[in-house]
């Protein structure tokens, strides 16, 4: 073999053609050089989701907080109820059932009347106050979310003249939600309904529970006069706000949206995840 034919790998660069729409790095870059905007684009990225998270997490912790106020502030109200106006209202009728009983035998038949219609009318305030303390108390659930959300919609529709279907399937899981999810979503159903019976006219509403591995969905459906995309937007007089507080505390969500052919449909979700105690429970029973 010719020695002056061999050509060594030092002497013999191997050149290669410039890739079409990326430029070639300059001959002193060195590679972790020309790799540094790059690596910069992916640190930006990483630190863009690390602040995402973190802000993430403070709205729900800030959801959760109102969620947690609101939830107090029901409780008080109930109590006060109970105990000021309850008493109140005792001694009331207690004080018409005396004026009733000492009333002579020859006094006009309108003084009667009006007496009786007196204590009607007390007697009616009473009932009312009665449903307003028990709507506002915290449900303990004993005999499990989905009889006790039953029970109250049979309830509601029977006081607001509103036939509401239940939809719940025998599922296990639902009696295993912590007490966070179970209060969420039957205040939902609460404030739902109650904005139903209060602005749309409606005939027929329906409150279904549906399962899936990532969590669970109520929906309520109804087929009154809708809801506006303003009012959507607003909700300050149909509580929507409220209720988004509650499932954004728990990592859920909550759509409100007009429905076809009419009415109004609220769906709530929530995860899974939010099985676990969370940040309203510690603020609720602080």
């Amino acid at each position: 073999m010719n020695p002056s034919a061999m050509v060594s790998l030092d002497e013999s660069p191997i050149r290669r053609a410039p890739l079409r729409g990326v430029p070639s790095p300059a001959p002193e870059c060195s590679g972790a050089s020309f790799a540094s905007p790059y690596s910069a684009l992916i640190d930006a990225k990483l630190k863009g989701d690390r602040q995402i998270q973190r802000l993430t997490a403070r709205v729900q912790e800030l959801a959760a907080l109102l969620a947690a106020t609101e939830e107090r502030a029901r409780q008080a109200l109930a109590q006060d109820l109970h105990d000021a106006t309850g008493a109140a209202l005792t001694v009331a009728n207690l004080a018409l059932a005396r004026a009733g009983h000492w009333l002579p035998a020859d006094a006009p038949a309108a003084l009667a009347d009006a007496l009786q219609q007196a204590r009607a009318a007390l007697a009616e305030v009473c009932e009312t106050s009665h449903r307003v303390v028990e709507g506002l108390q915290t449900p303990t659930f004993d005999a499990g979310f989905a009889a006790t959300l039953a029970d109250w919609t049979t309830s509601f529709g029977t006081r607001a003249g509103l036939i509401v279907d239940f939809i719940c399937p025998p599922d296990a899981r639902l009696e295993r939600m912590s007490h966070d999810m179970s209060l969420a979503l039957f205040r939902v159903a609460q404030e739902a309904l109650g904005n139903v019976a209060r602005h749309a006219g409606a005939a027929r509403a329906s409150v279904s529970i549906a399962l899936d591995g990532q969590g669970v969905t109520l929906t309520v459906d109804d087929d009154g006069c809708g809801i506006s995309a303003a009012a959507r937007r607003k909700g300050g007089r149909f509580g929507i706000s409220g209720m988004r507080s509650r499932c954004e505390a728990l990592g859920g969500t909550l759509r409100v949206a007009a429905a076809k052919p009419a009415g109004t449909t609220v769906r709530a979700r929530l995860p899974w995840t939010a099985a676990r105690p969370g940040l309203f429970s510690l603020v609720v029973n602080a």
